[in-house]
């Protein structure tokens, strides 16, 4: 019996040996020269930003779990990938924006504003993947910290889609919207923070019809606790009267001596008579609750209605908001920073103006934007971001500071580049490969190998003693456009043999002259990228 139990433990470390370890669902491997291509994408990006001043920052990518409890939103945090160490809450970060202005609070607030930074990472989310979505993707973008107003919202949207045209898209679709329309409507509602957050995080699904009004409705009230139970009795129902007339404090007086004259024992629980009449007091305020939720619902699909050109959906908004009583301020935000925007000369023939965008994270609090790529195979979001002003105070900063920003998500971007045929120059191959034909020549090739690599090019040794033949068959395989073979008879002259691959010729060029005759020979082949 021990004998059978041992051989089964030893064949099973063995196929265990055997079985191919693959990457994490929603992870991905890229390899040269997609690689090369996404490394080449963020550099791009990152330098059309410091055009505009913007400088780099770099965050951890394991932060404290309470950085993104505080204003990130509910629909983020039942995504984020957390994990207790030696008593502390972590995670992975799930997005930037919070980690940038984490690091501006902590390093920064002395600085002169506004701070601009510009940052490439990647970031965590436990989501399905599918098409463009990952649990682990790239993010590159800015933070503008410090300005307010439509000025410095007019160069998030320039910067958005002036980096896409410096890429060599130019057809994309920009949706604008604004928070502080649908923010007001639910406030005087008497919905709290925690209920307008969750609406907000369900705006989207609710606006672009991929769940029911009555679905999302449903959904609200039981994740706030408003779904009417099934038991409730004749007293519960009595309560809002009672609660009208004499106020909370006094109908739980009321009610908890009611119920003790009545001899109705409410002992043998773990909460007093008083904190079980309050509890049926909040219940009984729910079907108001319930109400306010439905018009919220009813509200949000109303502006997606209303959504469509700036010309034509601001009007239509402005009357709306005249309709309702609130405060026209948002509009001309909105207004004001496309006017500006305009002068810039980036803006696309398709920009939408949809007050139902929320973004999906609670710290956005005015003017929000996002890029789709309408390809043959849906909608790929290429970009998003906005105003959050409240976030910088929220996380410890000393005084209120406005804040914009926006990230693109590099594989995505690359997608859409794939799409067009924008892909193909990206490249980190070798510009030059030296081969020593024997041990004897390895040193020399060294030296070789680092006076090129001196002069910028990328240089690759022979580390296998291929041999001539060999190393011309590995540069053919490998698209290495220059060999410089280095042998006996070049190391007694002080010369090399330069083979250009593309033109099926080679030549004899001194040691001191080598450089320059390398880079004339790739720039007649095309090969220096």
């Amino acid at each position: 019996m021990v004998e059978s139990e041992q051989l089964y433990r030893l064949l099973w470390w063995r196929r265990l040996d055997s079985l191919e370890v693959k990457p994490v669902r929603g992870t991905n491997d890229f390899v040269p020269p997609d690689e090369a291509a996404l490394r080449g994408l963020e550099q791009r990006l990152r330098a059309f930003f410091e055009l505009y001043g913007y400088q780099g920052v770099a965050t951890p990518i394991i932060e404290p779990l309470d950085l993104f409890l505080r204003k990130s939103g509910e629909d983020l945090l039942g995504r984020v990938y957390a994990f207790t160490h030696w008593n502390r809450r972590l995670c992975l970060r799930p997005e930037l924006t919070a980690s940038v202005i984490r690091a501006y609070v902590n390093h920064l607030q002395d600085r002169p504003l506004p701070v601009r930074l510009h940052y490439a990472g990647p970031s965590f989310r436990y989501e399905k993947p599918q098409r463009g979505r990952y649990r682990q993707f790239t993010e590159t973008g800015v933070e503008c910290i410090g300005a307010p107003g439509p000025l410095a919202d007019a160069e998030m949207l320039h910067l958005a889609c002036g980096a896409l045209r410096s890429l060599g898209i130019a057809d994309f679709r920009l949706v604008v919207g604004h928070l502080g329309v649908v923010l007001q409507f639910l406030a005087g509602l008497g919905i709290d923070e925690r209920g307008q957050g969750l609406i907000l995080a369900h705006m989207e699904d609710l606006a672009r019809g991929r769940t029911s009004p009555d679905a999302i409705v449903d959904r609200l009230n039981a994740l706030l606790g408003l779904t009417p139970s099934a038991d409730s009795g004749d007293f519960e129902r009595a309560l809002p009267a009672l609660l009208q007339q004499f106020g909370p404090d006094e109908a739980v007086r009321i009610a908890s001596e009611l119920l003790q004259r009545a001899h109705l024992s409410l002992e043998g629980g773990t909460r007093s008579a008083e904190e079980i009449v309050q509890r049926l007091l909040v219940k009984a305020a729910r079907p108001e609750s319930t109400r306010a939720v439905r018009q919220a619902v009813d509200f949000i699909v109303h502006l997606r209605e209303l959504a469509g050109p700036p010309q034509v959906a601001l009007g239509a908004f402005r009357a709306l908001v005249r309709e309702h009583d609130l405060d026209p301020r948002p509009l001309e935000e909105v207004a004001a920073t496309l006017e500006l925007f305009e002068a810039y000369g980036s803006a696309p023939d398709d920009l939408v103006v949809d007050l139902t965008l929320g973004r999906g994270l609670r710290y956005y609090s005015g003017l929000v934007f996002e890029i789709y790529d309408d390809g043959p195979e849906g909608p790929l979001q290429l970009c998003g971001g906005g105003r959050y002003d409240e976030l910088a105070r929220a996380l410890g900063a000393r005084r209120d500071t406005p804040a914009c920003g926006f990230s693109f998500g590099v594989e995505r971007l690359r997608l859409a580049l794939a799409q067009r045929g924008l892909l193909a120059s990206e490249s980190a191959r070798p510009h030059v490969l030296v081969a020593p034909v024997e041990a004897a020549d390895q040193k020399t090739a060294i030296q070789i190998g680092e006076r090129l690599r001196a002069a910028g090019l990328r240089v690759e040794l022979d580390l296998r003693a291929r041999g001539p033949r060999g190393n011309l068959r590995h540069a053919s395989r490998t698209g290495v456009p220059i060999v410089v073979i280095v042998g006996e008879r070049e190391r007694e002259s002080e010369t090399v043999l330069v083979r250009d691959m593309a033109a099926h010729e080679e030549r004899l060029v001194p040691v001191d002259h080598l450089e320059s005759a390398v880079v004339a020979a790739l720039r007649a082949s095309r090969g220096v990228a």
